[in-house]
């Protein structure tokens, strides 16, 4: 175990169980002496007492040793010489002062102080203290378990944060190349309001990416806004020959999605479909609630994209698959990215299922 993995204590936890331990012990132990003790005409008032007293000083520095070495982040070998250290005087005070206790108070004066009542002695005052080293370890070795176990999940969930964000901010460079390029143009046909707009469509797609540096859930009309923001820019590359058709369910709107989700399709179909169209080029996007999934669509009617074992050919490598692993990671394989093929129509499908969406909002 190392010993630099930090674990809380739960004190209040940990004096329940204490106390319910001595007071297990004091209960066999009454019952013990009920049944044993009127056999031999004996009083067993004196007997409750002594072994009450005992309990209550075992109680006692038990529970202080154990509150005082429960915080401690060491290994169960050094936790159990440690408390050896201690037990161990512990046991030989004890026995002597049960043993002076029960000829003084409990015997009668003909019982005789043999050697054979001091084993006994030894044995009946080990037995509760060992019983107790016993569940404590037991106890501490569950509490650096469990402290192994939430560093173990911490770093993974670190891990698969940082996974996240690499896949994220894998931003194009081609299309920051392709709108600047864009932009330049306006500037020299010195169109001043279609530059300002691109550059305004460009901050909010901007805004939308580094504001959502997360994979905290937002509002699914804040994504398509981005999205918006995005082929606006490119609807500046490209003129009157790109169209985009929106089709938006109003109950699906309501939902929340992870951030950047639709534009690697919308990506794909600019770069792998509408800039290898010399004609008229459309884009579909589709927003619907089906049941208890929230589906996500983007068509393109480029011929440039073809599907190889339901992947775009173009796409082995690239943004699709990004998403498909952010996906994946997100919603542990319950959401799907699909392809489909229609004669000149190729679309990308997200499947969210709503469950999982609410579950993560």
């Amino acid at each position: 175990m190392n010993s630099a993995v930090p674990f809380a204590v739960d004190k209040e936890r940990f004096w329940y169980w204490h106390l319910v331990f001595w007071l297990s012990y004091l209960l066999i132990k009454y019952i013990h002496l009920a049944m044993l003790v009127p056999l031999d005409n004996r009083v067993l008032f004196p007997y409750l007492v002594i072994y009450t007293l005992l309990s209550a000083v075992n109680f006692v520095v038990t529970g202080y040793l154990g509150q005082k070495e429960l915080a401690l982040n060491i290994s169960i070998k050094k936790q159990a010489l440690r408390l050896a250290w201690w037990l161990i005087p512990l046991w030989l005070v004890l026995t002597p002062v049960r043993q002076y206790l029960m000829l003084n108070y409990a015997l009668l004066p003909s019982d005789t102080d043999s050697p054979l009542r001091y084993a006994l002695a030894f044995n009946l005052v080990l037995l509760p203290i060992a019983g107790w080293f016993a569940l404590f370890l037991v106890y501490k070795a569950n509490l650096l378990n469990q402290a192994e176990f939430r560093q173990q999940q911490e770093l993974a969930r670190q891990a698969r944060i940082a996974r996240l964000k690499v896949l994220r901010y894998q931003l194009n460079p081609h299309f920051m190349f392709n709108t600047l390029n864009a932009l330049n143009s306006l500037i020299v046909q010195r169109k001043g309001m279609e530059a300002e707009n691109l550059i305004l469509q460009l901050s909010n797609f901007l805004r939308h990416s580094l504001k959502n540096h997360t994979e905290h859930l937002i509002p699914l009309k804040e994504e398509l806004d981005a999205l918006a923001s995005y082929l606006a820019i490119q609807q500046v590359r490209f003129g009157e020959r790109l169209e985009i058709n929106w089709l938006l369910d109003e109950q699906a709107l309501q939902q929340k999605v992870p951030p950047l989700l639709l534009q690697p399709l919308a990506e794909n179909a600019i770069k792998y479909a509408v800039s290898e169209l010399k004609g008229h080029a459309c884009i579909d996007i589709e927003v619907k609630q089906q049941s208890a999934v929230l589906l996500l669509k983007l068509s393109d009617n480029g011929s440039g994209t073809k599907l190889a074992a339901g992947w775009p050919q173009q796409a082995s490598f690239g943004s699709l698959h990004n998403l498909a692993e952010r996906l994946g990671l997100l919603f542990h394989g319950e959401a799907s990215l699909s392809f489909s093929q229609e004669q000149n129509k190729f679309t990308g499908q997200i499947s969210l299922p709503l469950e999982l969406l609410h579950a993560a909002d």
